[in-house]
């Protein structure tokens, strides 16, 4: 292979890794992970956002709640992209082996790595969480994963870099 031919991908991939990393501002909804519960996420930053993650355990018991900052890298443009990050995390998990039945508290640091996708108003994100217990008092396991996927609205959207040049070059001059 030729490298002219390699040079035009070269220069849209460094394009793209610096193109803003999601398509939106404010975004919230349902999440789907070891139970039901919500996403809340929030740019920050460029490329920057920090997400809200509440399972309050309704239908199995497990709950957890997490807050996440992550860094968003395009692929091809910021409608789609994945991201990396770290937080912190609380979680309780029933134990059924015991009656009554007892709980396993623990929290600590939480990564996240992950995928997303935003066309129109929906977002959709699926996310891997290792989780570092610090803090237990019931056992002695030090590391957790738990992994969702979460259907999102976008209540504040941004604009295309496209979109705002075509706003800026149509916009009238005010004298």
């Amino acid at each position: 292979m030729k490298y002219h031919s390699i040079f035009p991908i070269f220069v849209f991939f460094m394009f793209s890794l610096m193109a803003n990393g999601q398509k939106y501002s404010t975004v919230g909804g349902i999440r789907i992970g070891d139970d039901f519960g919500f996403s809340f996420a929030q740019r920050v930053a460029n490329k920057t956002t920090l997400e809200l993650n509440l399972q309050p355990g309704t239908f199995t018991g497990k709950e957890l709640y997490a807050l996440l900052a992550k860094q968003h890298y395009p692929l091809l443009s910021k409608r789609l992209n994945f991201f990396a990050g770290a937080g912190v995390y609380s979680r309780s998990l029933p134990i059924t082996s015991i009656e009554p039945v007892k709980t396993q508290n623990t929290s600590g640091l939480a990564l996240v790595l992950g995928a997303e996708f935003t066309i129109g108003k929906l977002n959709i994100s699926t996310d891997y969480l290792p989780l570092v217990t610090l803090f237990n008092k019931d056992t002695n396991q030090r590391f957790q994963t738990t992994s969702g996927v979460s259907l999102r609205y976008v209540f504040v959207g941004r604009d295309s870099s496209t979109k705002k040049f075509f706003k800026n070059l149509f916009k009238k001059k005010k004298k």
